[in-house]
C-alpha cells in the first residue's frame, strides 16, 4: 500500500485533507446533536477501517453533511445510545448488501446523475461555507438562511481577509510550483497572521483528547418498531452516498481508468461502521469533499485515507492546542474553492455543446439535492435522464422474410397443395432494428405467432444497439418455441449484444441453438447442418442387408 515513489504526494495529501476534514467533523457532530469529540473519533476510526479495506483506494470515510439530518433525529427520538445501536446496525446491514452484490447496481447511475450529485454537494458546501468566511455568527447557518435573520449582523473584515488569502494560496501556487503544498502553505500563514487578531475571530477550538474503550452497543430499552425503519432509512442514504462519492472519484481527471471495487466498499464502509459504535461514535460514509481536496493535494493511493486518520489521532493527542488556534474562515476558503469545483464549470460547459439535454439533468440533480434531499435529488435526475432516454430512443421493428436454405427467396407456386412436410417454411429471417429491452416486450414473438414454423430461424440482431435481461429472455423464449418444434435457432449478434447472449446462458455451437458473428456464417452453419441431417436420415432408411446362411450339403 505504502510506494516510496507515492509517498511524499500521499504525506502531502492526507495533512491537507487532515486540516479539513478535523473541523468538519468537529462541527458535523455537533450539528447532529452529539459532543464535538463524537466526530473526531468517528473521523478518526473509521477512517483507518474504511481506508485499509474499502474498494475505493482514494475515497476519504468520515461524518458527511448529508447525514446529518437523519442522525439528528435519531438522536432526538432515541437519544445518543440508540443513534450508536442504529451505527451498529447499519454498518450489519452494509455488510449484508456487501455479499449480495448491490453495489454493482450504482454502476448504471447515468453519468450526468453522478456529475449532478457532486454539483449537488459542492452547492450545498458553498451554501454552509460562505458565511463561515464571511465571518457572521453561528445562527446564520447557511447563505440561503440570511434573508430570513433579518438585519443586526455584521461581516468580520479579518476574517474575510484571512478566507481570501487562504483562497489565493490554493488557486495561485500551483500555477507558479505546483509540488508545494498550496493548502498547507495558505493555512499556516493564515493561522499566523489571525494570531494578530483579536479574541472575536471565530477560531476551532479547545479539542476532546484520548479515546474511550471500545465496547459493543447497549440494546437494553431499545424500540425495536421505532428504530428500524430509520436504521433501513439510514442505511439507503450512507451506502448510496458512498457509492455516488466512489463512483465520482472514478470520473475525476487522471483517473478514468481507475475501477471502483462497489461491493467491497459497501463492505469496507459497512466494517468502518461498526467500529465507530464501537467507540461510541457516530455514522459515516465515503466522504466526496474530503476525497476530492485528497485528490487535489495530490494523493495517489489509499494511504492517503489512512494516514489523514490517524493524523487526526495524533494531532489531537499532541498538537490540540495548535489546531485550536485555526481560523474558522481560512478553513471556509479552502472549501470555497473545493464547492467551486466540484461544480464543475468548464466540464459543464462542454457537456452543453456537446450534449445540451444532458445539462438539465445535471441541473435537476444538483438543485434538489441541494435545497431538499440527497434521495429525492438523485431519483429526480434518474427520472429526468430516464424521460430523456425514452425520448431519443429509436423505435424497435423487425423484418422477416422466407428464404431457401441458401439465402435466396423461397416462392411457393400458387395454388399449390404441399404435403405436410413440404408446408413448412425451409428458412426465415429475422432481422430486428433498435433496442431489445423491458420497452419491446414480446416483440420477437410476432415474428413466431402461428405455424408453419420454419426448419430454421436465423435471429439476426446486428442491428440492435442495446440488449437488457428483458430483452435476453425474449430470445431465449423463441429458441425454446422453435426447438421444441425440432426447429434449429442460428442467432447472429455481436459485440456486446453478443456477449450477453453467452452470458445469458444461450449456446455458441449445439445441434439446436448456435451462435455466431454474421449472416454469411449463419447460411454456412445452416448448410452444414442440413447437410449432416440429411446423411442422418439416409443412413437411418439404408436397409440392413445380412449375409444368407450357407446349407452344407
Amino acid at each position: 500500500m505504502v510506494s516510496p515513489k507515492t509517498f511524499g504526494q500521499d504525506l502531502s495529501g492526507a495533512l491537507t485533507v487532515a486540516c479539513v476534514a478535523l473541523p468538519l467533523n468537529l462541527a458535523l457532530a455537533v450539528a447532529s446533536g452529539l459532543p464535538a469529540s463524537v466526530g473526531l473519533i468517528s473521523g478518526a476510526i473509521a477512517g483507518v477501517v474504511a481506508g485499509l479495506l474499502g474498494g475505493s483506494r482514494l475515497q476519504v470515510t468520515g461524518p458527511e453533511a448529508a447525514l446529518v439530518p437523519i442522525v439528528l433525529l435519531l438522536v432526538q427520538r432515541h437519544g445518543i445510545q440508540g443513534m450508536v445501536v442504529a451505527t451498529f446496525l447499519c454498518g450489519l446491514l452494509q455488510m449484508v448488501l456487501g455479499v449480495l452484490r448491490v453495489g454493482r447496481l450504482a454502476k448504471l447511475l447515468p453519468a450526468p446523475v453522478v456529475r449532478g450529485f457532486m454539483a449537488g454537494i459542492g452547492l450545498i458546501l458553498l451554501n454552509s461555507q460562505l458565511p463561515r468566511l464571511l465571518g457572521l455568527p453561528k445562527t446564520i447557518g447557511t447563505l440561503s438562511s440570511l434573508p430570513a435573520q433579518g438585519g443586526g449582523w455584521m461581516v468580520h473584515a479579518g476574517g474575510i481577509a484571512l478566507g481570501v488569502l487562504a483562497i489565493v494560496c490554493m488557486v495561485g501556487l500551483p500555477r507558479v510550483q505546483r509540488r508545494v503544498p498550496s493548502v498547507l502553505v495558505g493555512l499556516v500563514v493564515a493561522t499566523l497572521l489571525g494570531g494578530l487578531l483579536g479574541p472575536e475571530l471565530a477560531r476551532v477550538g479547545s479539542l476532546p483528547a484520548g479515546l474511550p474503550s471500545p465496547h459493543l452497543p447497549s440494546l437494553a430499552g431499545v424500540d425495536w418498531s421505532a428504530l428500524l425503519p430509520d436504521v433501513l432509512s439510514l442505511t439507503v442514504l450512507a451506502s448510496l452516498g458512498s457509492l455516488m462519492s466512489a463512483s465520482a472519484i472514478d470520473q475525476f481527471p487522471g483517473f478514468e481508468k481507475q475501477r471502483s471495487d462497489h461491493d467491497q466498499e459497501l463492505m469496507a464502509q459497512g466494517m468502518a461502521n461498526l467500529a465507530s459504535s464501537l467507540f461510541g461514535g457516530m455514522p459515516v460514509m465515503g466522504a466526496i469533499v474530503r476525497s476530492s481536496v485528497s485528490i487535489q493535494a495530490g494523493s495517489r493511493t489509499r494511504a492517503a485515507s489512512v494516514l489523514h486518520a490517524l493524523l487526526l489521532l495524533v494531532v489531537c493527542l499532541v498538537a490540540g492546542a495548535l489546531v485550536a488556534r485555526v481560523p474558522i474562515a481560512a478553513l471556509a476558503g479552502i472549501l470555497v474553492v473545493v464547492g467551486v469545483r466540484l461544480l464543475d464549470l468548464r466540464g459543464l460547459r462542454a457537456l452543453w455543446e456537446q450534449e445540451r439535454p444532458q445539462v438539465a439533468v445535471v441541473a435537476v440533480t444538483a438543485l434538489v439535492i441541494a435545497s431538499v434531499d440527497l434521495l429525492l435529488g438523485l431519483g429526480a435526475g434518474v427520472l429526468v435522464s430516464l424521460g430523456l432516454l425514452l425520448r431519443a430512443r429509436p423505435r424497435t421493428d423487425i423484418q422477416t422474410r422466407i428464404l431457401r436454405l441458401d439465402g435466396r427467396p423461397h416462392f411457393r407456386a400458387l395454388g399449390a397443395v404441399a404435403a405436410e412436410q413440404d408446408a413448412r417454411p425451409p428458412l426465415q429471417r429475422v432481422r430486428v432494428r433498435g433496442p431489445l429491452d423491458f420497452l419491446s416486450p414480446g416483440i420477437l414473438n410476432t415474428a413466431l405467432a402461428s405455424p408453419p414454423f420454419p426448419r430454421y430461424l436465423v435471429l439476426d440482431l446486428t442491428a440492435v444497439p442495446y440488449l437488457d435481461a428483458a430483452g435476453l429472455q425474449d430470445v431465449l423464449n423463441v429458441r425454446d418455441c422453435l426447438v421444441m418444434r425440432k426447429g434449429v435457432v442460428v442467432v447472429v449478434a455481436w459485440g456486446e449484444v453478443e456477449r450477453m447472449l453467452e452470458q445469458g446462458g444461450f449456446p455458441r455451437q449445439s445441434p439446436s441453438a448456435s451462435l455466431v458473428s454474421s449472416y454469411d456464417d449463419a447460411l454456412e452453419h445452416i448448410a452444414r447442418s442440413h447437410k449432416a441431417a440429411a446423411a442422418g436420415v439416409q443412413e437411418q432408411a439404408r436397409p440392413v442387408r445380412t449375409r444368407e446362411p450357407v446349407l452344407d450339403s
